[in-house]
């Protein structure tokens, strides 16, 4: 009987130290977005959300204006996919830190993320052609990783056609040349990856945001 009582008391001590290290939910994200049309001024009309008439989203915590992917063929196209590649990076021998060209599967530019960007400015999208890969800290901002956990971790109503999946960022990974660091807009976080894998973009404009402490 007292080995008994002791075990039921270190079952009970068990319990109690793991709901102890429970993690506490996220703070609350205040977001502020606002739709811009084609020529950047802001949208003013209802239409059919789920088909996103607007093109850019602007977030007026941070001034950063983001891409909105769409549904249909065309550049911008949500399903396309891109190599990470930085033409201007050192690359000297095996140590290439470039990334890989045209590696991903899309229409309209080379498949990887410097010809996208260059394509999406000579296109002047929202009316501006200073478009750039975003930061991880900047994909941050706009994902929502409250519970319950949403998928895509973001805010659908303003950003349609987001991919449950991985969106590369502007961010070489420091310890591996031919790696890239990722924003995963399935669970919310950032991640490490090869360059010539495909992954999904969404570019950004704007002061770039200082690294988060």
């Amino acid at each position: 009987m007292i080995a008994l009582h002791t075990r039921q008391r270190v079952v009970s001590l068990a319990i109690l130290l793991l709901a102890g290290c429970e993690s506490s939910p996220p703070p609350a994200v205040d977001f502020a977005f606002e739709r811009l049309d084609q020529a950047g001024a802001v949208y003013a009309g209802s239409g059919d959300f789920q088909h996103a008439p607007w093109n850019c989203v602007r977030d007026r915590n941070t001034g950063l204006v983001w891409e909105v992917k769409t549904a249909g063929a065309g550049l911008r196209t949500a399903t396309h996919t891109y190599s990470w590649y930085a033409p201007d990076n050192e690359h000297d021998g095996a140590q290439d830190y470039r990334g890989t060209p045209n590696g991903g599967q899309c229409s309209g530019t080379n498949c990887d993320t410097a010809a996208y960007v260059h394509a999406v400015n000579a296109e002047g999208l929202c009316g501006f052609n200073d478009w750039r890969m975003p930061t991880k800290d900047e994909f941050a901002t706009i994902s929502d990783p409250r519970p319950p956990l949403k998928r895509p971790t973001i805010d659908s109503v303003y950003f349609p056609e987001t991919q449950i999946g991985e969106y590369w960022t502007a961010n070489d990974y420091a310890f591996k040349y031919d790696a890239a660091w990722a924003w995963h807009f399935e669970f919310s976080h950032d991640r490490v990856d090869w360059k010539k894998t495909p992954k999904y973009v969404r570019l950004v404009r704007g002061t770039q945001l200082p690294p988060a402490p």
